[in-house]
């Protein structure tokens, strides 16, 4: 009896350990289809006139709200923050330093940050700049990211580096801190 009390246990728990595996492999097949649906949005939006609406309307869309919401700038902030982790845009035909970069990152890296200059810089916004990411075993956020284009002579020579410099400012006046500074 203690036999097959046993077997029905073991059949329950691997029942179980299946089922955890797929609802891990289904949500990230989400996240990715989630990253890879924002990440092109993005940079369709951020090559625009007005990158901050076109923007704002893609995340807000995925929230339920629009662009007229009052709460407009703390949904989208919210939003982003509760999923930059998600947010890692691979390879669309753009590339970054990174082969995979973080959202924000990767509008560094394809020059398109003018809706990065407005997140740093309009205090509606209440943006995580100290998210980081682990890069060679050490954490990288994203003025991590801004000074390695600044401080390198040849990536700096694809970008506008006091652009850069100013962004880099404008999100350490906002708190934003270098990997090694954060605890």
């Amino acid at each position: 009896m203690k036999i097959v009390h046993f077997i029905f246990i073991l059949f329950f728990v691997g029942i179980n350990v299946v089922s955890a595996q797929d609802s891990y492999t289904e949500n990230n097949s989400d996240n990715e289809e989630l990253a890879n649906k924002i990440c092109m949005h993005g940079y369709r939006a951020w090559g625009n006139t007005d990158p901050t609406d076109e923007f704002d309307r893609i995340i807000l869309r995925e929230v339920g709200s629009d662009l007229n919401d009052p709460k407009r700038k703390k949904k989208v902030s919210d939003y982003l923050n509760k999923y930059s982790n998600i947010l890692i845009c691979g390879d669309h035909g753009t590339d970054g330093i990174h082969e995979r970069e973080q959202l924000l990152k990767r509008s560094v890296s394809s020059g398109l940050y003018g809706y990065l200059e407005q997140l740093a810089i309009d205090e509606e916004y209440s943006i995580d700049f100290n998210k980081y990411e682990i890069i060679d075993g050490e954490k990288e956020t994203l003025l991590d990211y801004i000074y390695l284009i600044i401080n390198d002579e040849e990536l700096a020579k694809d970008y506008d580096i006091i652009e850069l410099e100013a962004l880099a400012g404008a999100i350490e006046e906002r708190g934003g801190k270098r990997g090694k500074d954060l605890e």
